[in-house]
């Protein structure tokens, strides 16, 4: 990861290939871009086609020689492998919509596994999803898109030991083809913040009108 970091270079296709990732085609014969595509999909039927609610857990941020990367940690309680890979690639997406970067990477976790940064790595990742608008610029990243999920549920310590499933580019784009939903993770900082925000307003607000009231 650290080579990729150090050799990243701006891009400007972010736009383009987002919109053939997300973008759903009007035209009823736009499922034939995708050769198999009912059999891509059908072991990804399950009821949310755009993943499940998740928290965000931290989100980094790191600028280097002018280049930017951004890695987010989010969490799910329970969820199946094909339930994790949805909600990392929505999130993505998302994340790429709101800001701007060469490289997004987005780690699901298990709501019982590890909270610190070390401790989010191997055995403790359910779904992993790199996104490179201008992947030529990025050493490693030959697609757009590299995403893979852990195919056994977590364990009581929020452990993943089964099989990786790695998806290809046809996958990748057939799953968020359906995505009805393009929201982030619930991120209970921000929350927080705003929280801390509204209310010295709130109190002066109220102080205001004790003052009117004594006149």
């Amino acid at each position: 990861m650290k080579a990729i970091l150090s050799k990243l270079r701006p891009s400007k296709r972010l736009v383009v290939i987002l919109s053939a990732a997300f973008g759903v085609s009007a035209a009823s014969g736009a499922a034939a871009v995708y050769v198999g595509r009912d059999q891509i999909l059908s072991r990804f039927a399950e009821p949310s086609a755009s993943g499940l609610e998740c928290t965000a857990l931290r989100t980094l941020k790191l600028d280097h020689n002018g280049q930017r990367w951004i890695r987010m940690h989010v969490k799910t309680d329970r969820a199946g492998g094909p339930e994790r890979i949805r909600t990392a690639l929505r999130v993505v997406g998302a994340l790429a919509n709101k800001e701007k970067a060469d490289l997004y990477q987005v780690v699901v976790l298990d709501a019982a596994g590890p909270e610190d940064r070390a401790g989010a790595r191997g055995a403790a990742v359910g779904a992993d999803v790199l996104f490179a608008p201008g992947p030529r610029s990025v050493p490693g990243m030959d697609e757009p898109f590299r995403a893979s999920y852990n195919e056994a549920m977590a364990n009581a310590a929020g452990m993943f030991r089964g099989k990786l499933v790695t998806l290809g580019l046809d996958e990748v784009r057939a799953i968020m083809a359906r995505m009805d939903d393009r929201s982030l993770c619930i991120d209970p900082a921000a929350a927080e913040m705003e929280g801390a925000d509204t209310a010295p307003a709130a109190k002066e607000t109220t102080a205001d009108a004790e003052g009117h009231g004594g006149h």
